[in-house]
């Protein structure tokens, strides 16, 4: 299989201890029916709730490599966007094979799950993939062709934060017909003062579960930008909308559903 750095990755047989370096790849194996095989993984892989029973490595930016290589791996599954380069190649060196996971775009996330249903001989893989698509290909057709609005996705209240065109947030934004003000900025996750959100007067603004209680009482401070004036604030369960794993769809599914109350009051009848 060819994984997403292009590299092509070839076992002599179905890899059976795998270790799992981020929490979406864990998530991604048990939906392929594949978590009795993880045998390691790193801190914040708490779903499935059975994942919270597997030895912990270390985290996605860094990692025990001695613990890697006693839990005897034949398949370490890495995320090639935030583990550290030096420590898996030190694994392939030692002739353990490396599939890199880093899902950018909608179809990443079926792709890396048909990957590993190959790597791992689970055909489960492909009817979770093709129910991905199908439920992706619904929310195209029910939501992406609303009314634009303008979407202020606050990543973080202090300092504030939001994300580029390069997160798979910016990617719900669009699916659900809204329009992110910042995707074109240089930074992945640009750190803004509040006067460049003014000037951009979001018609929406959303962000975590995690956001205190009073997260929009620095936006209804200015009651002329469109979302106060509107009170379209909304929180959103950032877990759903962080990881890319087929419950991202059930988290792009809330904010369309968001998006669409706002349609309501903010587009005139």
């Amino acid at each position: 299989m060819t994984d997403n750095k292009g590299r092509v990755i070839d076992i002599a047989q179905p890899a059976r201890r795998v270790i799992a370096l981020a929490p979406h790849i864990t998530e991604n194996l048990f939906a392929i029916g594949a978590g009795e095989y993880i045998k390691g993984v790193v801190s914040h892989s708490d779903y499935p709730a059975a994942a919270l029973d597997i030895p912990v490595v270390g985290d996605s930016q860094s990692f025990n490599l001695e613990a890697i290589i006693a839990l005897k791996p034949d398949l370490v599954v890495a995320w090639a966007g935030g583990n550290p380069t030096l420590p898996l190649q030190r694994l392939e060196q030692l002739g353990i094979p490396v599939y890199y996971s880093d899902p950018k775009v909608f179809t990443d996330i079926p792709y890396n799950l048909r990957a590993l249903g190959q790597l791992l001989q689970r055909p489960e893989a492909e009817t979770q993939a093709q129910l991905f698509e199908q439920r992706l290909a619904t929310l195209q057709q029910r939501f992406s062709h609303g009314a634009k609005l303008r979407v202020f996705y606050q990543l973080w209240h202090q300092p504030l934060m939001t994300v580029n065109h390069s997160q798979m947030i910016d990617q719900v934004i669009r699916l659900c017909g809204g329009e992110n003000p910042f995707a074109g900025h240089r930074e992945v996750v640009p750190r803004l003062g509040v006067e460049s959100v003014l000037l951009t007067d979001p018609q929406v603004i959303l962000t975590g579960a995690n956001a205190p209680d009073d997260w929009m009482q620095q936006w209804q401070a200015w009651p002329e930008l469109a979302a106060s004036r509107y009170n379209q604030f909304y929180r959103l369960n950032e877990d759903l909308l962080y990881r890319p794993t087929l419950r991202l769809l059930e988290g792009a599914q809330q904010m369309c559903k968001a998006l669409q109350r706002a349609r309501e009051v903010v587009e005139p009848h």
